[in-house]
């Protein structure tokens, strides 16, 4: 009679108790590995296409039904990974005439075998995400803003979301917008942003939380990086870059001009038009005092600019309009402006032409130019400088924080599909996950 054991029959156990030799059933390449160690113990190989195979590293190979020739009580070791394939062999078993207690190769105590996360049983379909539950316990500041945000984005994408002040055993994934409110006692496939470590005792607090929570997920490479440095486990760790709203504007650069307009010509007002064809209006404003521009702010307003126009002098408005400037701009040359003397002693920056007393000011003159083009190509370099600011952060959004969420979730139960689909625009996220040396 044949006996089938369970996962918790250590095989080595038994087999030193009672002395058993062993049959490893499949001569494939389990079969193979588990000879390799237990050579000295095994009696003999049984397979199906044992006639064809004869032996293997010198131990003889049986089809089942000679099993029944055996005359001692032995272990059977079963040595297939298919789990189709192994209940048609313990099937078979059952109807042959032998005295033995069969092992399952891949589900028993005794073999410490790697076990890939994903289902290989074709019978049982990969988990796809689809509930998310978000843990906040903050109210009204920064955490309950991240819990909204990730809970709007998922809602987007179809996803059932809840934010709750504890985790749902349902969920698919649980999620804590902060570790301090993650403590696993299940295994739940819980994941906590990490934020805020400045002692041992939280670090130490991670540890215990990481035994059973999937990942924690930093802010930023430098903290898991550090985090790893004090011994928390780097494959328990990823980080992802937070977000920005996105919906401040870009501050814009006031440019100050403060003299009437002459009919001679000599400010060359024209210049103005042919700057501003070249600039960005959402990387400028100015910020005129003078007579005469009426006709120039409403050209430069109807190319998208913001302009506040004096047209009269006024004394206590110039002195609060000098201070608020960011640059002051004159490219006259009629030996030199008033306003820029006004504009250093306010400590406003100048764009101005070097000429005149502008000359006789020690390191009075930000930007010196002497032609329209001098003058365009140092506020393109300007506006260069802002646009390059205001895109470092283009793609920190709240999508991308919580599409990066997503594909480290997939991956945490078991789906795999498109893991590598952004590679190469990114280093946070899965990639800070995949790549351990990142």
């Amino acid at each position: 009679m044949i006996t089938f054991m369970t996962y918790e029959d250590n095989y080595f156990d038994i087999c030193k108790a009672s002395n058993y030799k062993t049959v490893i059933y499949g001569a494939g390449m389990y079969g193979k590995r588990a000879l390799s160690y237990l050579q000295e113990d095994v009696l003999c190989i049984c397979d199906k296409h044992a006639e064809a195979i004869k032996e293997i590293n010198n131990t003889k190979v049986v089809t089942p039904s000679q099993l029944e020739t055996l005359k001692t009580k032995f272990a059977l070791l079963i040595c297939v990974r298919s789990n189709e394939a192994r209940e048609e062999i313990r099937s078979e078993l059952l109807k042959l005439n032998i005295d033995a207690l069969a092992f399952d190769y891949f589900d028993n105590v005794a073999f410490d075998l790697y076990r890939e996360k994903t289902i290989t049983d074709k019978s049982k379909e990969t988990k796809n995400l689809h509930r998310i539950r978000i843990i906040c316990e903050d109210s009204g500041w920064i955490l309950q803003k991240f819990a909204i945000r990730m809970k709007d984005e998922l809602h987007k994408q179809g996803y059932d979301c809840t934010i709750a002040d504890t985790v749902d055993p349902t969920a698919d994934i649980n999620h804590h917008v902060s570790y301090g409110s993650c403590e696993p006692i299940l295994p739940l496939n819980e994941t906590f942003m990490i934020t805020h470590i400045d002692s041992y005792n939280k670090i130490e607090r991670l540890k215990h939380q990481l035994k059973t929570a999937k990942l924690g997920i930093c802010m930023s490479r430098e903290t898991m990086e550090k985090l790893s440095a004090y011994g928390i486990s780097r494959e328990k760790l990823c980080y992802i870059n937070p977000a920005q709203d996105g919906v401040i504007q870009p501050k814009k650069y006031v440019l100050g001009i403060t003299h009437r307009i002459y009919t001679d010509h000599r400010k060359k007002v024209d210049v103005l038009i042919d700057l501003c064809s070249s600039l960005d209006p959402a990387y400028f404003a100015f910020k005129i005092m003078g007579a005469g521009w009426d006709n120039i702010v409403a050209s430069i307003r109807d190319m998208g600019f913001q302009v506040d126009y004096y047209n009269e002098f006024d004394y206590e408005e110039y002195t609060k309009l000098i201070p608020s400037l960011d640059y002051y701009l004159f490219w006259g040359f009629d030996e030199g402006s008033m306003g820029f003397l006004d504009a250093l002693r306010a400590g406003v920056e100048t764009i101005v032409t070097p000429q005149g007393y502008h000359l006789d000011i020690p390191n009075g003159i930000t930007y010196p130019c002497r032609t329209i083009g001098d003058f365009k190509d140092t506020l393109l370099q300007l506006q260069a400088k802002r646009q390059k600011m205001v895109s470092s952060v283009e793609n920190w959004t709240w999508g991308n924080f919580v599409n990066k969420h997503l594909e480290v979730w997939n991956y945490l139960i078991g789906n795999e599909e498109n893991i590598y689909d952004n590679q190469h625009f990114y280093e946070d996220g899965i990639f800070s996950v995949l790549r351990t040396n990142a």
